[in-house]
């Protein structure tokens, strides 16, 4: 399931390096100011690691006030999937200060009141496959634009496509450590209401726990979108943390696209990558198989 990408939005958020103004350079300048020219590229590199980190948090501030606008309320007790927005932000070093403010964005309050609002634009990339493109913006003509010609550059077009997709909720949650098999959590979880759908999650060995606990096994979790906070608060009481939680679009099985030619799948990265690097975008899905 691609979130925010291959996934969530939440899971896969690579930003892009700041814009480059070009710049002639003459030949002397390199031998005689080869150390000046070293310290400029560190200098370059670091403004390239800031504008990354930069676009990073504000994707999860994006996050954040979606939350609060789709729950409601800007009380992580009252709103669970702000609870989950705050936890991943804090998790990727999102400072205080950036989540408080999301959070008024998203209220509408103090100094950061304005009209932002979630758009979706739908398009057709390379290899007839399908795009559905989340903007949370406070200028719809902006988002469009940048939007279109994303898809226009690498020869796409935005059309309607939301016909090829379903509206789901998605849950990714940790299972506590008394449920030792996915029999024992499947046992568990059938009684929960709105759940269409859960997997377990095969994680690399790699991958750590943030406490000295061991960690429980994690599942991907489809609920109805209608449910999908009841469904958060049920695993909550019953044990899960609750690692991410959010809406999404889901291809339809029968109208997924199996691209194996590598040129048309490196446009396709190509422009999902575009698509990503926009700071308005919070979400990218396609119908390509997996």
């Amino acid at each position: 399931m691609l979130r925010c990408s291959t996934s969530r939005v939440l899971s896969v958020l690579e930003s892009p390096c700041a814009s480059r103004i070009p710049t002639r350079a003459f030949s002397h300048a390199r031998v005689m100011l080869s150390g000046h020219n070293k310290w400029s590229t560190i200098k370059h590199d670091k403004a390239k690691n800031d504008a990354e980190k930069n676009k990073l948090i504000n994707k999860f501030a994006s996050q954040v006030t979606i939350a609060v606008k789709s729950g409601g309320s800007g009380d992580p007790a009252m709103n669970i999937r702000l609870q989950s927005a705050i936890d991943l932000a804090f998790k990727n070093n999102v400072p205080k200060k950036v989540i408080e403010g999301a959070i008024n964005r998203g209220l509408g309050i103090g100094g950061e009141k304005n009209s932002s609002e979630v758009c979706v634009y739908e398009g057709i990339g390379p290899g007839g496959v399908a795009y559905v493109v989340e903007c949370l913006t406070d200028n719809k003509n902006r988002s469009i634009a940048l939007v279109r010609s994303a898809f226009n550059k690498i020869g796409g077009s935005m059309t309607p496509t939301l016909y090829f997709f379903e509206r789901k909720g998605y849950l990714v949650v940790e299972s506590p450590k008394e449920l030792t098999s996915e029999d024992d959590v499947l046992d568990a979880v059938l009684e929960i209401d709105g759940v269409e759908d859960i997997k377990l999650v095969e994680e690399e060995e790699s991958n750590v726990s943030d406490t000295d606990e061991e960690p429980g096994a994690k599942y991907d979790v489809i609920t109805e979108v209608q449910m999908n906070n009841k469904a958060a608060n049920a695993f909550k009481e019953k044990g899960f943390k609750i690692h991410e939680m959010g809406l999404e679009y889901v291809p339809n099985p029968d109208t997924t696209v199996q691209v194996t030619d590598e040129e048309v799948l490196a446009k396709i990265e190509k422009l999902t990558n575009t698509l990503e690097e926009l700071d308005d975008v919070t979400s990218v899905y396609t119908n390509i198989s997996e």
